[in-house]
C-alpha cells in the first residue's frame, strides 16, 4: 500500500516551499549579501583577511593543540601562534623594510632626476637595432627628463633671435631684462600683499588630520586583525561544525567528500605558494645581489611576490637583465661587464631558483595539491587575468582545481552512464 502523502497544493505552501522561487531568493540573498560586504569594506576587509588567515593556519593551529609542551590546549596554540608570528613579521620589518624603502626612494630619485631616461637612452643607442630605435625611443621619452634639459639635448635647435624695428640684440635683451624685473616686483607685491594666511593654515589642518586618519585606519587593522584571528582561530572547529550541520542529510555522502578534496587543493596551493614565494624572495635577492644587479632586494621582493602565481615571475629575467645593462653603461668601457655576462648571470639564478622551485620546493611544500598539469595551469592564469585581471590570476588556479574535481566526481560519470545506457531503456 502507497503511504507517500499527497504534495500539497501550491496555494497552500510558503514561498521558500517552492524550489525554483527558493533558488531564485538565495542568489539575491547571496548577491545582497556581498553587496553589503563591499559597501561596509572598512569593517568587512579586516575580518575577512581574519578568516582566510585562520583558514590557513588552521593545520598548525590543531597540530600545537595535540603537543604536550603547550598549555591551555587551544588558546594555548593560538596565542603562541600569534606572538611568534608577531615577533618573526617584527624582526622581518625591521631587517628587511629599511632596505626595500632606501632601494624604492633611490629609484624614484633616478625616475624624477631624469637619470634613468638618460640610462635607458644610451641602452637603446648602443644596444637596440637602428631600425627598431624609434619606438622604443618614444617610450622612453615618456619618463621625466632631467632637469635643465634643452631642446637641443633631445635634436631640436633653438629658434634665432629677431631684432624688431632695427634695434640691436644688445637693446631687444636690456628692455626684455627691465621688463621681466618689472613684472616681477609687481607679483611679489601682489602676492605679499595678498597672503592668505588663514587660508595656509586650514590647508595645512587638513593635511595633517587626513594624516592622523590614515594612522588611525592603520592601526585599528593592525589590532583588529590580529583579534578577529584570535576568536576565529579559537572556534574555528565549531564553525566547520555548524556548516557540516547546515548540509542536507541525503547530500552529505556525495557533498563532504567533494568538499574535503577542494578544501585540500585550495589550502594546499594557497599555503604552498606563499611559503615558496617567501623563500624564492630570499634566494633571488642574495642571487642577483652576487652578480652585481642594482636594486637586487627591492627586486627579488617584487619578483619573489608576483611567484606566488605561477610563470608570472619569468618577468623578472628582463628586468634584472636591463637594469644590469643599465648600470654597466656608467662604467668605462675597460671594467664593464661583457654583453653575454649581463645576459647570463641574472637569467642563471633566476633558472636555478625556477628549478629549485619545481623540482624541490613545490613537491615538498605544496606536494602537487590541484593535481594540474602544466598546460592547465597556464591556460587558467591566462584566463583569470583576462577576465580579472590581477585578482583573477591569482584565484584562477584554486578555481581550476575545484572544478576539475568537480568534472571528475561528478559531471564525467554521469556523462559515462548516459553514455552506457541503451536507447531504449528507461
Amino acid at each position: 500500500m502507497d503511504q507517500t502523502a499527497p504534495e500539497r497544493p501550491s496555494s497552500d505552501r510558503h514561498l521558500w516551499q517552492i524550489r525554483p522561487i527558493r533558488d531564485i531568493l538565495t542568489l539575491l540573498i547571496v548577491a545582497a549579501l556581498l553587496w553589503l560586504g563591499y559597501a561596509m569594506r572598512e569593517v568587512t576587509v579586516p575580518l575577512l583577511v581574519a578568516l582566510l588567515l585562520a583558514y590557513l593556519f588552521e593545520p598548525a593551529v590543531a597540530w600545537m593543540t595535540r603537543t604536550k609542551w603547550i598549555p591551555c590546549g587551544r588558546i594555548g596554540a593560538v596565542s603562541t601562534l600569534l606572538i611568534g608570528g608577531s615577533a618573526v613579521v617584527l624582526v622581518a620589518l625591521v631587517l628587511l623594510v629599511p632596505r626595500v624603502v632606501t632601494q624604492a626612494e633611490q629609484l624614484v630619485d633616478e625616475v624624477r632626476s631624469g637619470d634613468l631616461r638618460n640610462r635607458l637612452t644610451k641602452l637603446v643607442l648602443e644596444y637596440v637595432p637602428g631600425d627598431y630605435q624609434s619606438p622604443v625611443m618614444r617610450v622612453v621619452s615618456e619618463l621625466p627628463a632631467a632637469a635643465g634639459s634643452s631642446d637641443a639635448a633631445d635634436g631640436v635647435q633653438p629658434a634665432p633671435e629677431v631684432s624688431v624695428r632695427g634695434e640691436t640684440n644688445t637693446e631687444t635683451s636690456v628692455r626684455h631684462d627691465l621688463s621681466t624685473m618689472s613684472r616681477a616686483a609687481h607679483a611679489i607685491d601682489t602676492s605679499s600683499a595678498s597672503v592668505d594666511v588663514w587660508g595656509l593654515v586650514s590647508r595645512t589642518g587638513r593635511i595633517a588630520w587626513a594624516v592622523v586618519l590614515q594612522l588611525i585606519a592603520v592601526g585599528m587593522l593592525l589590532f583588529l586583525i590580529p583579534f578577529y584571528f584570535f576568536y576565529f582561530s579559537l572556534w574555528f572547529p565549531h564553525v566547520v561544525s555548524f556548516c557540516d550541520d547546515l548540509l542536507p542529510v541525503d547530500s552529505k555522502p556525495t557533498v563532504v567528500p567533494l568538499l574535503k578534496r577542494m578544501d585540500a587543493a585550495v589550502a594546499g596551493f594557497v599555503r604552498g605558494r606563499i611559503v615558496i614565494s617567501l623563500i624564492m624572495m630570499v634566494l633571488l635577492a642574495i642571487g642577483w645581489m652576487l652578480c652585481g644587479v642594482p636594486y637586487a632586494i627591492l627586486l627579488g621582493v617584487l619578483i619573489g611576490g608576483f611567484s606566488i602565481v605561477p610563470f608570472l615571475g619569468l618577468i623578472g629575467v628582463p628586468l634584472s637583465i636591463g637594469i644590469l645593462a643599465m648600470a654597466q653603461l656608467d662604467l668605462d668601457a675597460a671594467v664593464r661587464m661583457s654583453w653575454w655576462g649581463i645576459v647570463l648571470w641574472p637569467t642563471l639564478v633566476f633558472s636555478i631558483v625556477q628549478g629549485l622551485d619545481g623540482w624541490v620546493l613545490t613537491p615538498l611544500i605544496a606536494g602537487r595539491a590541484t593535481n594540474l598539469d602544466p598546460v592547465t595551469i597556464f591556460v587558467a592564469v591566462l584566463a583569470g587575468g583576462a577576465v580579472l585581471g590581477a585578482y583573477g590570476m591569482l584565484i584562477a588556479i584554486p578555481i581550476a582545481a575545484c572544478i576539475k574535481i568537480l568534472l571528475s566526481d561528478l559531471v564525467i560519470p554521469k556523462l559515462r552512464m548516459l553514455a552506457s545506457t541503451p536507447s531504449g531503456a528507461s
